[in-house]
């Protein structure tokens, strides 16, 4: 098949696999850093308000939750109000709209290394080809991660920097004077959406800062500086719009006005409240990260997770390519071969193609290694922070001509992660959610005349605006146990039915969401449940199964989420 037609076989499935939907649960933050803040702030559903948009600290960006979970909230509240689709508004449509629009943006991606293998004169529909059929692009690039913002963003500069280095001996001034303003924005954008975009742009900023007008590699302090200072003036709006508008958001400033325009206050109390009051949400990012013991609460892993785990979980064989042609340019650059492994005619060549004294394939292996070796330095590694990586590894690949190795296994490789991550891990408790919301609302208003009680034992943590209950609607309680203890959710259990003690059994709505990994964790308790329903597949490696069973009857009970009600367990009996 032509690589065209198979980019554009993968690209349809990208979009048609988002609208299916996607049943896989990567991580929490895929709702709880954009749709879950946005569907309380827009559609006035209730949600978990997460630590990084309070307003005392905060440590996200709204901007680009605004630009997209909230665009698609807006769409979704005036299609609700003109009412031409009747209750547009349920669980599905509250998870793919946002996911369409990040699923749509996710083409940047796409069109920045079409672009970069033109000037690079490498065969652009095979490096997309490349890309497309990774799961990265697949499954993680469609989900409402500030991950999926950032390998955009990644991918453009890395487009601006290649077509700057490329062009600088034709380009005219006012063409210059655009690719600085153009950078000067993606540059803030990306440091405002994640500050790790930081180390992503270390490398390609350098090579863009060193080379001077004529386009040659010039390592020199007054270059560097020169080009600084250039880039400097377009920078400044994107930041004070970035800040201004989580400022307004987080309220931080205009909350204390009146403090402000004191006009007995003097300078230095005055420049004092502004710091206070201003919210700078970068700034704050990287303070709470610099602490390691902030970072162990999310979990803790080994130094060298990125460099061996994450890398070859995300990229698989490219990850592997990569290694060996890093192992390959340092023992050329040790031996002191490298020059003279390529004629003469051959290194001309490609100085025309990229215009600096690097080579293609070792700028791409340092814009590769150098983000995985800084971030290893911080001990929370998760496989996500570096998926931005897959534009330079697909197309070193692309400059190897390695496409056509491996292909089996490439193959093999992206087809099941896609299956794990798209639908198996924790692939019951959207499903769940979505049965959840169509059983408080099947009986309308029935949220508002009986009281149910939710709660998920050893899950992820449930995106709660997915069950479309109103904020102002106390009769849906929603409680998280995560992976506590048998003994605290006995306590809790038995604590929330003492006043349902007079009360027939049948009455009770209290529930429990647990996989089948826990089920005869209930044995144990004071109180009874009986399932009600259950969801294939589930896998929770929080909880993994027990291999023993996952060839009995047993497997499907191993492999699914479950809802249980509760009764209140009589003195005579059994469980």
């Amino acid at each position: 098949m032509e690589p065209k037609v198979m980019w554009l076989a993968f690209g349809l499935f990208r979009i048609l696999w988002c609208l299916a939907p996607q049943t896989g649960y990567i991580h929490p933050d895929e709702f709880f850093q954009s749709p879950e803040v946005m569907a309380g702030d827009i559609l006035n559903l209730k949600t978990f308000h997460p630590w990084e948009f309070n307003t005392c600290y905060p440590s996200r960006t709204v901007l680009f939750p605004l630009v997209t979970a909230g665009f698609s909230f807006t769409i979704l509240k005036t299609l609700q109000n003109v009412g031409l689709f009747g209750n547009i508004i349920n669980s599905y449509t509250l998870l793919v709209f946002p996911r369409l629009c990040l699923t749509c943006l996710s083409f940047i991606v796409d069109y920045s290394v079409y672009h970069v293998a033109c000037l690079w004169n490498l065969d652009p529909w095979n490096a997309l080809t490349l890309l497309s059929s990774s799961h990265v692009m697949l499954v993680f690039h469609t989900r409402t991660f500030s991950n999926s913002i950032e390998a955009g963003l990644f991918a453009l500069l890395l487009l601006l920097v290649a077509i700057d280095t490329k062009q600088t001996n034709v380009a005219s001034d006012a063409g210059k004077k655009k690719n600085k303003c153009l950078m000067g924005i993606v540059l803030v954008s990306g440091f405002f959406n994640r500050p790790t975009f930081i180390v992503y742009a270390l490398v390609p900023m350098f090579l863009w800062l060193s080379h001077d007008q004529k386009g040659t590699f010039q390592f020199s302090f007054r270059t560097i500086l020169s080009n600084t200072v250039g880039t400097f003036s377009s920078v400044i709006v994107p930041t004070f719009t970035f800040i201004m508008i989580d400022t307004l958001y987080f309220d931080a400033m205009f909350s204390d006005i009146p403090c402000l325009l004191n006009t007995g206050n003097p300078a230095h109390k005055l420049i004092a409240t502004l710091r206070r009051h201003i919210a700078l949400t970068p700034l704050n990012f990287i303070v709470y990260n610099l602490k390691s013991e902030n970072l162990s609460t999310h979990g803790s892993h080994p130094w060298f997770t990125h460099l061996t785990v994450n890398s070859l979980m995300l990229f698989g064989t490219l990850h592997l390519s990569a290694v060996v042609s890093g192992i390959q340019i340092i023992i050329c650059k040790f031996t002191c071969r490298a020059k003279s492994l390529a004629p003469k005619r051959q290194q001309f060549e490609q100085l025309m193609v990229f215009p600096v004294t690097l080579l293609i394939t070792e700028y791409l292996i340092l814009v590769y290694f150098v983000p995985v070796i800084i971030l290893s330095f911080f001990c929370h590694q998760e496989g996500r922070f570096l998926s931005p990586l897959i534009v330079p590894v697909v197309l070193h690949c692309a400059v190897k001509h390695k496409i056509s190795k491996w292909k089996l296994v490439s193959v093999v490789f992206n087809l099941l992660c896609s299956v794990y991550f798209g639908y198996l891990h924790q692939g019951g408790l959207i499903p769940c959610i979505s049965y959840l919301e169509k059983a408080l609302h099947f009986k309308d208003p029935v949220v508002n005349q009986e009281e149910y009680i939710l709660i998920f034992y050893h899950t992820y943590m449930p995106p709660r605006h997915l069950l479309n209950v109103k904020s102002d609607q106390e009769s849906v309680r929603i409680i998280d146990l995560g992976g506590s203890d048998i003994s605290v959710l006995n306590s809790t259990v038995n604590k929330l039915l003492d006043p349902f003690s007079s009360i027939d059994n049948n009455r009770i709505n209290m529930y429990i969401i647990a996989p089948g990994t826990v089920e005869n964790v209930f044995l144990f308790c004071n109180f009874r449940c009986k399932s009600i329903a259950s969801f294939f597949p589930h896998l929770s490696m929080e909880d993994p199964p027990d291999t023993s069973k996952l060839f009995s009857k047993d497997i499907l009970m191993q492999l699914s989420l479950y809802i249980f009600k509760v009764y209140i367990k009589e003195n005579n009996s059994k469980t």
